[in-house]
């Protein structure tokens, strides 16, 4: 079962990837023209760095997530420590990406492609062990909702199966 798990996660991190390396370069492309190459690598990373956040917390580590107990709080607690993440990760973009552009002398999109792999490697790791740890890393820390505005629970994307209106 564990296992299993683990494949989907791990494949979900190869789509959702997949997508945003897409994404990366799709923005690196449209705003190479207009700027110079380490300008465009952070427009686009940064761009795609959001995409992510949505698609990792919806998607990838969904199975991670205490359905129907996460707070707004909890989960701009994870949001900050997915873009802290994404900050390291792309530090470790930049420094590849440079490398790859200045010293190494690949052309700019070949350097993108070089830092987005190498970081993407980063970006799993930094993302399996604290972002989206199984463990409740974030729960300790939970903001209490605010006066008049209900518990601050943030309703689930899909409904638990033990819904009530599932019982028909």
């Amino acid at each position: 079962m564990l296992r299993a798990l683990w494949r989907a996660q791990t494949a979900r991190f190869a789509v959702v990837g997949l997508v945003i390396t897409a994404l990366h370069l799709a923005v690196f492309r449209l705003v190479l023209p207009w700027s110079v190459p380490e300008v465009a690598n952070v427009i686009a990373f940064l761009t795609a760095t959001q995409v992510n956040f949505a698609l990792s917390y919806f998607w990838t580590w969904s199975a991670r997530r205490p359905v129907g107990s996460e707070t707004v709080g909890s989960i701009l607690r994870r949001a900050l420590l997915f873009n802290g993440s994404a900050a390291l990760g792309f530090g470790v973009n930049a420094v590849v990406f440079s490398a790859a552009h200045r010293l190494v002398g690949l052309g700019p999109m070949e350097s993108a492609v070089v830092a987005t792999v190498v970081s993407a490697a980063a970006n799993f790791l930094l993302s399996s062990r604290f972002v989206f740890a199984r463990r409740e890393v974030l729960a300790a820390a939970d903001l209490p909702a605010a006066p008049g505005r209900g518990s601050g629970l943030v309703p689930p994307l899909v409904p638990p199966p033990s819904a009530g209106w599932e019982r028909a």
